[in-house]
Parts: C-alpha cells; structure tokens; sequence
C-alpha cells in the first residue's frame, strides 16, 4: 500500500456516495454507519440528526472516524481514506446553503440526476448539517506495480 496525495483523497472523497462514519461510546463500543455526504472546503458534511444509538453516542463523544473506500470488481486496484476529527454541528445557514448546493451537484452528477424523495426539501434551518473538523486525514492505495 502507498500513501495518497491530498489531490488523490480529495478525488476519491469528490466520487465516493457512500462512506462510514464510526464512533465510541463512553463504554468504548464502536458503532459505524453508511451515509451519503459531502466534502467541501476540507470539510466532510453529513446530514445526522442526533435519534437513536447516533444521537447518544455523539451527545457524549463528538470524536469520530470517517471512511471511505473505492475498488475495483476484481479488486486488482484498491484505496481508503480515513478524515478523523470531532463531528461539530452547523448553525449558519450560509454554509448550510453552500453544502446543500455542493451536496445537490455531486449526487445530480452521480446518480445522473436521480435522487430519492426528490421534489421534497426540508427547510434549511431545519437540517441536521454537522462537519467533521480534521484532525487528520490519511489515504492508502494499493501499489499498482506490486499488485495484490
């Protein structure tokens, strides 16, 4: 495996429609989910309101992991990025707008303009938008000469 350049994360986080956001509660019990999200001014966005398992763990420890991967169906070609950080809430709608533009455009790209529930917008002030603010952000690729 080798490391990616910050311009290679960035594309892979600028294509990727899923990644996973993992968490600890106090106990220390991890906890990972799959969401769509955005990353925008160095920035991962996601849409998490604070219900359920989420929402307890997240009220106690803002400090999370999120990944994301990329492969090919042979898995001859392969890479991960990992942002690590605390997961903040986003109050101003200004920035709540630029994300929810950013958001629209790479899945309209993505999904080729389909989306689920489209038609439908919850009102801006009313969207559960958080960031994760990076600590660290690491990429790994698998080394194409070596192979698997």
């Amino acid at each position: 495996m080798i490391a990616m350049t910050l311009e290679r994360i960035a594309a892979l986080l600028d294509n990727a429609l899923i990644g996973r956001l993992a968490m600890a509660s106090t106990d220390a019990r991890p906890y990972v989910i799959p969401l769509p999200f955005c990353w925008l001014d160095n920035c991962v966005y996601l849409r998490v309101p604070l219900r359920g398992r989420k929402g307890a763990i997240l009220q106690t420890n803002d400090q999370v992991c999120f990944e994301v991967d990329w492969f090919t169906d042979q898995l001859d070609d392969y890479a991960s990025v990992l942002v690590e950080g605390r997961l903040v809430a986003v109050e101003d709608l200004a920035e709540k707008s630029r994300v929810r533009a950013a958001n629209d455009a790479k899945y309209n790209r993505l999904r080729h303009a389909w989306r689920p529930g489209h038609g439908r917008r919850t009102p801006l002030e009313q969207v559960p938008t958080r960031k994760i603010i990076p600590v660290q952000i690491s990429g790994r690729r698998m080394d194409p000469q070596h192979g698997l």
